[in-house]
């Protein structure tokens, strides 16, 4: 493929593993912990003997592309917008011209990375070239939010987000649509659904399945506040000695999740979800989130 978006990616790509990839104090740590206080020279030693079987678990270790590197790689990425084909081209370019990275550690110092052509293909994978935010979402978030959000937002769509299928698409740009630009956890709400949007099981309604959670979410909190009273009369010993069973439930997290959760709710109809589990109802047959929002009774139509 010979498209300039695509001969920057490659180039850009091949750049950042050049330059140094950022390595965070836990990978500093993983390393001293397992390999004591060597200086540069003998890890890079380590790194370089193909017969060590600890290289090749050091090397998967550096190669995980941290939020420094994302954040480079995310305008190339978006320009591009390689499909199954085209991230796998972007593969096997890169494999067979990249031959070593640049670890650069917290103190400063670089380790020279030699790379196989699977290292290479797996670092490409690691970068989900394939889930790039879709174009007029994009620019619906730069033009709400601002571009340095929305940048951040791009790279956290690619790292933990969804594959976009139409219908996560038209429910995460009807949330970023509706969604105060002013409120102060914007930002999280749309981080939140991301999340949410990349564990639904194929062809769940994101609409539906989101109400659904935050009705398990209310009964959680429930729960734990119960079970917050009932420690407060006893103790957790006695509790067990009785037969009782406490799951760990953290009323504050739960909190957190139902806030987004309700939040996102709102933003999307227009109306507060209820709390309680909705009863069954046959709203017919749509394919987007506008004939969903129609079904519904959007209050904006």
């Amino acid at each position: 493929m010979d498209s300039p978006a695509h001969n920057t990616l490659v180039r850009a790509v091949a750049d950042i593993l050049a330059a140094g990839l950022p390595q965070d104090e836990a990978v500093a740590h993983f390393i001293r912990s397992t390999h004591g206080d060597l200086p540069p020279d003998a890890l890079a030693a380590l790194l370089a003997d193909p017969g060590d079987p600890q290289a090749a678990s050091l090397i998967e270790l550096l190669l995980f592309p941290g939020e420094a590197v994302a954040l480079a790689l995310e305008p190339a990425l978006a320009a591009a917008r390689p499909d199954e084909a085209e991230a796998a081209l972007l593969a096997e370019e890169l494999a067979g011209r990249v031959t070593r990275a640049v670890a650069v550690l917290p103190d400063g110092s670089r380790l020279v990375v030699p790379l196989s052509p699977d290292d290479v293909r797996r670092f490409v994978g690691r970068l989900a070239p394939t889930r790039t935010l879709p174009g007029e979402t994009a620019a619906l978030l730069a033009a709400r939010f601002g571009p340095d959000a929305a940048l951040s937002l791009a790279v956290a769509a690619r790292q933990t987000g969804p594959d976009w299928t139409p219908g996560a698409a038209s429910f995460f740009r009807s949330l970023a649509e509706r969604l105060p630009g002013g409120a102060p956890n914007a930002s999280e709400i749309l981080r939140y659904v991301l999340r949410f949007l990349a564990g639904l099981p194929a062809g769940a309604l994101p609409l539906p399945a989101l109400v659904a959670r935050r009705g398990q979410l209310s009964a959680q909190l429930r729960r734990a506040r119960l079970q917050e009273e009932t420690l407060a009369k006893s103790n957790f010993e006695t509790l067990l000695l009785t037969g009782a069973r406490l799951p760990y439930l953290h009323a504050p997290d739960i909190r957190r999740e139902l806030d987004f959760a309700d939040a996102a709710i709102l933003a999307v109809t227009g109306r507060p979800a209820p709390d309680t589990l909705g009863s069954c109802l046959d709203l017919g047959t749509f394919s987007d989130m506008d004939g969903m929002l129609a079904a519904l009774g959007d209050p904006e139509r």
